[in-house]
């Protein structure tokens, strides 16, 4: 989500900023829908739209951070690049520790060993990038062992082992499969995006693959029960396929199962492409406010989450409203953030906390203070 931060200069790539600004976007909404909006459904077209768009914002911002990587690797070398991932990877994961205190479902901490795994693997080839994702996500598979998944899950909270298990398997956002779409979005980094046949080739590669998840959870369990049975397997037998294959297809991003990360790529792609080609094709260039959510997603996250975490805890506030309330709340919360974040910008580079980011541990940083025009940089 929070690649952004790891580039600030003019020369930006107004389609990633559009697709990030739009994941942001849709990551606060779905946040307001979770935390005040729990029983009441209707409409029912918008719960459902809102609880789809659920983690696929997350895998969108993951690919595109992945794809970050790729780029400023490229435009600084691999030793200024290094050093600058790896302090970040320590910042988002000391922020995210702080944050999960108060959110459970924070992200940040485990944007940190996304970013760590990609330093392992920033110089492989393509196509070795690819096996790489591949082995994380078969790695996710492990989980479909009832016994392996029971013994993850009976870990004291907690403990040591409880928590590398949640990093790795059992949270919200777990290194296996979710590094996997980093590294994809490494790999895309490396795509020529300003080539509109490669576009629109990852476009249609996106939507075929979400596609194709989303049929094999109707299709692919019901299919195989029904074949093995007609060549004689026993009812037991034919249950624990089914079962197995469930677990397997069954698109939920909160789980996340495997066929889930293919339908979550494929969604990002999509919007990623989308992105590219909208940046193209409008006459006026992309809204100005979806570029500066785009530019400053760290601040955004951040600070949705201690205003949700904050008036939930006011009196008399529930978790009951609508669905239309809590949408319509989080499109004025973004309203407000844009405004205050535009009288920021006319005074500072970078978002307070993309500023945090980029200068941390703070050892000789620069000043971030705007210079104009006719101003001496102090």
């Amino acid at each position: 989500m929070i690649d952004n931060i790891f580039e600030h200069r003019t020369n930006r790539i107004q389609g990633y900023d559009l697709a990030r600004g739009v994941a942001i976007f849709a990551m606060v909404i779905i946040d307001f829908k979770e935390f005040f909006c729990t029983n009441e459904i209707f409409p029912e077209w918008l719960y459902a739209l809102i609880g789809y768009m659920d983690r696929r914002a997350a895998a969108t911002l993951v690919l595109i951070a992945g794809a970050s990587m790729t780029l400023m690797f490229h435009k600084n070398g691999p030793e200024n690049s290094r050093d600058i991932f790896f302090k970040r990877a320590v910042f988002l994961m000391l922020c995210g520790t702080l944050i999960s205190k108060i959110w459970a479902a924070d992200i940040l901490h485990f944007y940190g060993f996304f970013i760590l795994t990609g330093l392992v693997m920033i110089e492989l080839s393509s196509p070795r990038l690819l096996a790489g994702a591949a082995v994380c996500w078969l790695a996710s598979f492990l989980k479909l062992s009832n016994s392996i998944y029971g013994y993850l899950e009976g870990l004291t909270a907690g403990s040591l082992p409880r928590q590398l298990a949640d990093l790795f398997f059992t949270g919200f956002y777990p290194v296996f499969p979710w590094a996997a779409l980093y590294i994809l979005g490494m790999w895309l980094g490396r795509q020529d995006l300003k080539n509109h046949h490669v576009t629109i080739t990852l476009l249609g590669a996106g939507f075929l693959a979400a596609i194709i998840a989303e049929c094999a959870e109707y299709f692919v369990p019901t299919m195989a029960v029904k074949t093995i049975i007609a060549h004689g397997a026993s009812d037991e037998t034919a249950a624990y396929l089914f079962i197995l294959l469930s677990k397997l297809t069954v698109i939920d991003l909160a789980l996340p199962s495997p066929f889930s990360i293919i339908s979550g790529a494929g969604s990002g792609l999509c919007v990623i492409m989308l992105s590219f080609l909208c940046a193209v094709g409008l006459k006026q260039g992309p809204p100005q406010s979806i570029l500066i959510a785009g530019k400053n997603t760290l601040s955004l996250y951040v600070l949705h989450i201690l205003f949700i975490k904050g008036v939930g805890n006011l009196p008399g506030v529930g978790d009951d409203y609508s669905v239309l309330w809590c949408t319509a709340g989080a499109i004025l919360f973004i309203a407000a953030y844009l405004l205050l974040m535009r009288l920021w910008l006319k005074k500072f580079a970078m978002g307070p906390l993309e500023g945090a980011m980029r200068y941390f541990p703070f050892v000789k940083a620069n000043r971030i203070v705007k210079v104009h025009p006719g101003t001496r940089a102090g």
